[in-house]
């Protein structure tokens, strides 16, 4: 695998005034924070199949990363709200965007404009623990839902099935009555999307910011190829819930 490295210093940076220093800077941190949490629910999705407590469990780390992955996009289109939208930084910058770019916008507009699943689980779910939802989740219960409680002499192998069962009933409820399979399936499709939009939004922001005040494309600022072994193919690599502990005199 190659990365392109480019090095920029503090007096680069300097040069951009300070609203889009601060735009720049925070598009490149939350392209970081969504892309970690968007590969970790892919991973975790994948992972959770097998049958049984091991089944169980990676399902409902799937739905913590799911909710994590939400907030997060949900957030990036607040910070384009106040930082982007907002100081009319747009009325420059849109007009610059390629034809990939400027779709990709209009997308998130006419997503974020209408009632959609990210908000939904943004606002109810992610970083809520809201008793209002306990009773909707209780109500939809199936005969077969894991209601254990799994006890490890370490915290991190400890599992409240019960717990996870009803909220995440509650939550996939909430996003298709009903359809519970149909709505974890939309909520990957739906994130998978926003992630895609935003990735490129960020990437085309970056690029006019950067050259309107540093200047040239990434070859001309230095950019250095290096290599990366190892990596693992994205399909194969998995997320276990429980885990071996070093044991420590």
């Amino acid at each position: 695998m190659q990365l392109h490295k480019v090095t920029l210093s503090r007096e680069q940076l300097e040069r951009i005034p300070a609203g889009e220093r601060q735009l720049l800077v925070l598009v490149a941190h939350a392209a970081n924070e969504i892309g970690a949490l968007s590969k970790l629910f892919h991973f975790t999705a994948g992972s959770a199949s097998e049958e049984g407590v091991v089944g169980q469990a990676e399902n409902a780390q799937a739905l913590v990363l799911a909710r994590a992955v939400t907030g997060s996009i949900y957030e990036f289109w607040q910070l384009l709200q106040k930082s982007f939208f907002g100081p009319a930084l747009s009325k420059s910058y849109e007009p610059e965007l390629d034809a990939e770019a400027k779709d990709a916008l209009q997308c998130l507009k006419r997503y974020f404009a209408r009632d959609n699943i990210i908000g939904t689980v943004r606002n109810k779910f992610a970083y809520h623990y809201s008793p209002d939802q306990v009773d909707a989740g209780f109500a939809a219960l199936t005969d077969d839902d894991p209601l254990q409680i799994y006890m490890a002499k370490h915290n991190a192998n400890t599992y409240y099935a019960f717990g996870d069962t009803i909220v995440g009933r509650a939550m996939l409820e909430a996003i298709r009555p009903g359809d519970h399979h149909g709505a974890f399936e939309a909520l990957i499709h739906e994130t998978s999307e926003a992630v895609k939009h935003i990735n490129v939004v960020i990437v085309a922001l970056m690029i006019i910011c950067i050259t309107k005040y540093i200047g040239g494309s990434a070859y001309d600022l230095g950019a250095e190829i290096i290599e990366i072994e190892g990596a693992p193919e994205s399909q194969v690599v998995r997320i276990p819930f429980f885990i071996e502990m070093e044991e420590r005199e």
